[in-house]
């Protein structure tokens, strides 16, 4: 249950319990029943023709002159931002040290609704591939930044497209940017840092946009640079969802205090907190799959003393969703509501 200082306790399971978001969990039992796609389905039907829009507009490069809404993802180099967007995709991205985005990623997911086949096609500049084997999408972006950035580390404000074609997938468009550097290492622009931010504020500061802010559970939330720059161009917390990554990497003993962030309870997001838990490095290397390792989120959160709660909000929320999935969701819905808040705001007499 929740205390009177609004922290969860182990007594009374059957207890409303509170959402990430800080807020209490008042649906009841009757969720449980509830369809899969419940969260999603007017999303899909109604709102989807708008982003296949606003993705046209956005290659055809309107975006200079006109501000289309988006979701900027945004995070501290090895905050765990690959590997949500890995989670979400079922693709694996490039990931490892240093920046590994070094060009925004425009990742369109779309959910086939009626066939079972993988489809993928990464274009820039005027390239185009299609791929029919998820294995190769790795390669292929770093290739483009390649091109794009050329073979160092440096950074490029030029846009990569990854198309994403699944049944596995939610139906969504996120734009991936490059992890905050405080120092350049190694061959490196001496002001590198200076450069990542500057590309981030380009997206973030737009009214329009949607900040993802990932930020890893191992570390003081007060010192994350990506989220410091989010309450900068967004104080209120209006636009700003904030994702929990590496759970499996706290502290002994500092798990309260993630708690306490996880419930809204420590800096306020109007739109609350996410957490999960995605592949780490030591996963990859033993070529674990998506599959299994969304087993093993569910594992996770299901029997960790202080994190289970977050698994029994999803459980309640849908039976069938793990955390990531329910990220997922949640993030169409976010976006949902946020296109038809625009669309009345530009066509209101």
């Amino acid at each position: 249950m929740v205390n009177s200082k609004g922290k969860i306790t182990d007594s009374d399971p059957g207890s409303n319990h509170l959402l990430l978001n800080g807020l209490p969990d008042k649906a009841g039992k009757n969720q449980d029943t509830e369809p899969e796609n419940s969260l999603c389905s007017p999303y899909e039907e109604k709102v989807r023709p708008c982003i296949d829009l606003i993705d046209s507009l956005r290659a055809l490069g309107v975006e200079q002159d006109l501000a289309l809404p988006a979701i900027a993802v945004i995070g501290d180099q090895s905050s765990g931002k690959s590997s949500v967007l890995e989670a979400l995709s079922g693709v694996a991205l490039p990931r490892g040290s240093g920046i590994v985005t070094r060009c925004p990623l425009v990742l369109k997911l779309k959910k086939l609704l009626n066939e079972d086949e993988w489809r993928g096609k990464v274009s820039y500049q005027d390239f185009e591939m299609e791929i029919s084997d998820p294995s190769e999408v790795e390669v292929e972006i770093s290739k483009a930044q390649n091109v794009i950035a050329g073979e160092g580390q440096g950074i490029s404000h030029e846009l990569i497209s990854l198309e994403v074609s699944s049944p596995h997938v939610p139906d969504l468009t996120l734009i991936d940017l490059p992890g905050i550097t405080r120092v350049a290492v190694g061959n490196q622009p001496a002001d590198i840092g200076r450069q990542t931010k500057q590309l981030i504020k380009k997206y973030i500061l737009k009214q329009e946009t949607i900040n993802l802010v990932v930020v890893p559970c191992n570390v003081d939330i007060a010192t994350t640079e990506a989220l410091s720059m989010a309450q900068e161009v967004d104080p209120d917390g209006d636009r700003t969802i904030g994702i929990l990554t590496k759970p499996d990497l706290v502290d002994r003993g500092t798990e309260s205090k993630v708690v306490d962030v996880a419930q809204n309870l420590v800096c306020h997001l109007k739109k609350g907190y996410m957490i999960v838990k995605c592949r780490g490095q030591q996963d990859i290397q033993d070529q674990v799959t998506l599959t299994e390792a969304l087993q093993k989120e569910r594992d996770f959160f299901e029997d960790h003393p202080h994190f289970r709660y977050a698994g029994r909000i999803f459980a309640r929320v849908n039976h069938n969703l793990g955390p990531r999935l329910f990220l997922g969701k949640r993030v169409a819905v976010q976006k949902q509501t946020f296109v038809r808040s625009l669309c009345v705001s530009v066509f209101a007499p």
